[in-house]
């Protein structure tokens, strides 16, 4: 297997298991805000989706985040990093549907790159300049710890965290 391909494969698991745990509940479960400094199961979500439009999207194909016009249609914040103050409810429904935009951008974009196209540097606005590569460990690595947050918070309302 090269690279590129166990990148993808990578992605498409940390997807799966993001989507597959971000079901099976109401939006007022996924908003629900557990005692304590813990972040609602919705903030977590949309963090890790808009991280994946952001790395993967926009400064590794330098498209437009897909975040906008979600944003606009729901009154959700533009700067995707204020969903952490943000205090009104998260549609699931439209995060979900946002979600399979970003991920599907995303894993074109991977069915197009070689092996030597993970060599390429870029500045990433948060870690310094680092390879494609390193985004895309980041992007899969970064969505399995969310998940992992929100599975936990499924479990504190009584629900099935992980889909498994």
């Amino acid at each position: 297997m090269n690279a590129t391909a166990y990148a993808k494969l990578q992605l498409e698991q940390a997807f799966s298991l993001i989507n597959g745990t971000a079901q099976g509940m109401s939006d007022d479960q996924y908003n629900f805000k557990p005692e304590g400094t813990c972040n609602p199961i919705a903030k977590n979500h949309v963090h890790a989706l808009t991280a994946i439009d952001f790395f993967l999207n926009f400064l590794a194909q330098g498209k437009t985040p897909l975040w906008q016009p979600v944003a606009a249609a729901t009154g959700l914040p533009q700067n995707s990093l204020e969903i952490w103050k943000y205090d009104g409810k998260v549609p699931l429904d439209a995060i979900a549907t946002y979600g399979q935009q970003v991920q599907q951008s995303a894993l074109d974009y991977v069915a197009t790159l070689s092996d030597a196209d993970l060599d390429r540097e870029l500045d990433t606005r948060v870690f310094g300049t680092q390879n494609v590569g390193f985004l895309l460990q980041l992007s899969g690595m970064h969505t399995v710890g969310h998940t992992g947050d929100m599975a936990a918070l499924k479990g504190l309302q009584g629900l099935k965290g992980l889909p498994f």
